[in-house]
């Protein structure tokens, strides 16, 4: 879904089956919304959105909200945890600690990494990572790495709402 913000309109553009259509169509019919059909043909961008790499733009990307802060650790406008970006997945609040925690965390955290990659976070992150090899003695001589490293806002909303017991320390970035 591609969405283009105007002062009081959205445009989003679905890629949908007959079928779903049709139950798109029934529901705006239903609550009596006006609705404005485009077709699209396949391999047609829009190339207004700020991201840089061609492939990345014929996928998918969200743009930033100029008027917001920039996060300094996820470089999103507004921060990629900010109730302006609440989703339907997000937790209301945090469960009680315990050892399993760690498998919805690790749900949540390629949640985030999606939103990220659909905002263009990742062409623009190789000083953090960069230094994140640096600090890492295994990794001292390395220039790339093939994994995407989680800003902290991210890691630490999501340890929040999925905490380990106080005598359970977090396994931290796992570069293998």
């Amino acid at each position: 879904m591609q969405i283009k913000e105007n002062e009081d309109t959205r445009i989003i553009s679905l890629k949908v089956n007959p079928e779903q259509r049709e139950t798109i169509i029934q529901f705006i019919n239903f609550n009596a919304w006006d609705l404005d059909e485009m077709l699209f043909k396949e391999g047609s961008v829009s190339q207004d959105t700020n991201c840089d790499d061609q492939d990345f733009v014929r996928t998918f990307c969200i743009p930033q909200n100029e008027n917001c802060d920039e996060c300094p650790h996820c470089f999103c406008k507004p921060c990629i945890t900010d109730e302006q970006n609440r989703q339907m997945w997000w937790s209301t609040e945090p469960e009680l600690p315990d050892r399993k925690n760690s498998s919805f965390r690790k749900e949540k955290y390629k949640y985030f990494w999606t939103m990220l990659f659909h905002r263009g976070v990742f062409l623009d992150d190789r000083e953090r990572k960069s230094t994140a090899l640096k600090s890492d003695p295994r990794f001292r001589n390395v220039v790339s790495h093939r994994r995407d490293i989680l800003p902290e806002c991210v890691v630490n909303v999501v340890q929040f709402w999925f905490p380990n017991p106080k005598h359970v320390a977090y396994m931290g970035h796992r570069w293998q």
